[in-house]
């Protein structure tokens, strides 16, 4: 009997944050109207030690985003969210040479008015270090 009692409280409880998440869509139309992230970027990504340059192919269903990216030493599956103009995209490279490396890529970006995405890097084989890249949409 506890445990259908815990199992109700879990259910009560995603009912009360789905309704919260509701208000908020519905007080905060901007969260819901996700920019369309759709379609073809190429990324110009630049840290101290390392650099990136992977055109990548996004599709979108509402806020979610997936796809993937190739660069000229990876390549791999692009998954993310979007928030408004705002997006966070994991890259999962795999290297395709001996220059090329293995890990996640992710990019925190803001859409522009000019259309550019810009924001920082991270790379899980370089820990610590931060970077920047912008990204332009292909026409």
């Amino acid at each position: 009997m506890l445990f259908r009692s815990q199992q109700a409280m879990r259910l009560m409880r995603l009912v009360r944050t789905s309704a919260l998440v509701m208000v908020a869509l519905t007080a905060f139309p901007g969260i819901a109207d996700a920019a369309n992230f759709a379609g073809t970027w190429t990324f110009s990504a630049v840290m101290a030690t390392a650099q990136s340059s992977p055109v990548c192919v996004l599709r979108q269903s509402g806020n979610a985003v997936a796809g993937t990216c190739k660069g000229p030493n990876g390549m791999g599956a692009a998954s993310g969210i979007v928030n408004g103009n705002a997006i966070l995209l994991r890259w999962s490279a795999i290297r395709t040479n001996a220059i090329g490396m293995s890990g996640l890529i992710t990019y925190h970006g803001t859409w522009g008015s000019d259309g550019v995405i810009r924001g920082t890097w991270t790379a899980s084989p370089i820990p610590g270090e931060v970077g920047t890249f912008s990204a332009q949409k292909l026409r």
